[in-house]
């Protein structure tokens, strides 16, 4: 009995179903993901939506606040009244895509946002 990779099913523990199969210490979570070489962990999941001001703290932290700021008023309408009132956030909006956009923000970078703001308290 022991813990392995198999390239059909993944990860897996018992007897070995194949000579092919690679033998790996136990995954330390069902998250975790298997690089070649070790167990490595997977990014904490990014939040759907946080409030204004935990957006705006993490933005403060990452040097990033007067950048949006400017960029929303920029755009003025939809995204500067979107920017200055809305009761919460939402990753999937429009409006954060066209933000990030606009100061040259990757996908990635906006989760890591995302995660960052989910981490401080109100």
């Amino acid at each position: 009995m022991g813990c392995y990779i198999n390239s059909e099913i993944g990860y897996y523990e018992g007897d070995q179903i194949s000579h092919h199969d690679q033998e790996v210490p136990q995954r330390p979570d069902p998250n975790a993901g298997w690089d070649g070489q070790a167990w490595q962990a997977s990014p904490a999941p990014v939040p759907t939506a946080v409030t204004p001001l935990q957006a705006r703290r993490a933005l403060l932290a990452a040097g990033l606040l007067n950048a949006v700021d400017q960029a929303a008023a920029a755009a003025g309408g939809e995204a500067q009244l979107a920017w200055a009132y809305s009761a919460t956030v939402e990753r999937a909006s429009p409006f954060v895509a066209a933000l990030a956009s606009a100061i040259g923000l990757s996908n990635e970078d906006v989760d890591e946002l995302f995660r960052q703001a989910a981490q401080y308290t109100i």
